[in-house]
């Protein structure tokens, strides 16, 4: 199979993951830290650990070339300019190949399996991976649309310049200070802003953050009505600050805000947990997962839960031979729930893991 198209290997799409919990060995899993964009050499050494770990299972030549043909492709593939990861993840199996840029911290890693290893995945859907950045000024005023790994300056229909806007429609005011009246005017200029901007993203999805200094943050929200816009801003003037480091400070505002659906999921577990309708106990979430009741799941990111899934007897017993924490979030995807990754002391309860059943 060929690689996906660059446009959608940024973001994972609910399909991709049902693709990935359905598929059947071996599944090979690649995570590949990408300094400076070494991407071509990162791939590569990815490529001889998959080989590796092929060669010591005793797989034959054949398979291995067919398996890991389109990874080659994918290791000599040029360069994307504006496209900024920090890691590649990449799967494969007899009838699926499917890879993700994704942002943050990872090791590198790979591995031969009966299931992919998603972990590292979920983990970037904690946070909003498509999401729309507002640079508020009075001299200039921008939109782009954002990944966790670009940013893409988006066409719009909204003045962009406080001074030019006022020399065709000054509003009357009617505040006794200068300040009152610059404000007056400023939020008039920022209503036609707003109009501009929800009417361009009505088709959109993903939440708006917003970059400015204080006072016309401030200002801006009182007539912002586009939902979600998040708490959280980036600080300070962007006038004159390349897109590329406003785009990393944004990422930094990202990173520390869970998603909406993560949030949602949040607020959940605590209400359940002491419950029938939720569990914190491995054993339990893997059965849960595997019966297809398992409709949220959160997970620790440096938790592990070895053991045997039993088909026959549709129950957990000991051993070393499998992850069952990825395996739980690999099903439970399968029937349709949702699954995250987050770090140890982010999560709603102590707990490696927790679960909310649907029956």
């Amino acid at each position: 199979m060929t690689a996906p198209h660059p446009e959608t290997h940024e973001v994972v799409a609910p399909g991709d993951l049902k693709a990935l919990a359905a598929a059947h060995g071996p599944c090979l899993t690649a995570l590949a830290p990408l300094p400076d964009r070494h991407i071509e050499s990162q791939v590569k050494n990815a490529i001889q650990g998959l080989q590796k770990k092929l060669a010591e299972q005793a797989t034959d030549r054949k398979t291995i070339s067919s398996l890991l043909e389109p990874v080659f492709d994918l290791a000599v593939m040029p360069k994307t300019e504006g496209i900024w990861p920090q890691a590649m993840i990449l799967f494969r199996s007899p009838d699926l190949f499917q890879y993700y840029l994704l942002h943050g911290q990872f090791k590198e890693a790979q591995t031969v399996d009966n299931r992919f290893h998603v972990r590292p995945l979920l983990r970037t859907l904690a946070h909003e991976t498509r999401f729309h950045l507002l640079g508020l000024s009075q001299r200039r005023v921008r939109l782009w649309h954002c990944t966790q790994h670009r940013a893409e300056p988006a066409t719009h229909g909204f003045p962009t310049n406080l001074q030019a806007w006022l020399n065709n429609h000054r509003p009357v005011s009617g505040s006794s200070t200068d300040r009152e009246r610059d404000d007056e005017y400023l939020r008039h200029f920022f209503k036609e802003v707003d109009k501009g901007v929800t009417a361009h993203l009505h088709s959109e999805t993903g939440p708006l953050l917003l970059a400015g200094v204080e006072r016309e943050i401030a200002i801006y929200r009182r007539v912002n009505s586009y939902r979600p816009t998040l708490e959280k801003v980036v600080n300070g003037s962007p006038d004159g600050i390349p897109d590329r480091t406003l785009h990393e400070r944004a990422m930094e505002v990202v990173a520390g805000t869970f998603s909406e659906p993560l949030q949602r999921v949040m607020m959940t577990i605590p209400e359940c947990v002491g419950t029938p309708a939720a569990s914190t106990d491995p054993r339990s979430i893997v059965q849960a997962a595997f019966e297809g009741r398992v409709l949220d799941l959160v997970i620790a990111a440096n938790a592990e839960y070895f053991g045997v899934w039993n088909e026959e007897t549709y129950s957990v017993e000991t051993g070393r031979r499998e992850e069952l924490l990825n395996a739980a979030a690999l099903q439970t995807i399968r029937h349709g729930g949702r699954a995250f990754v987050i770090d140890e002391r982010d999560m709603p309860v102590k707990a490696a893991a927790a679960a909310v059943f649907r029956f």
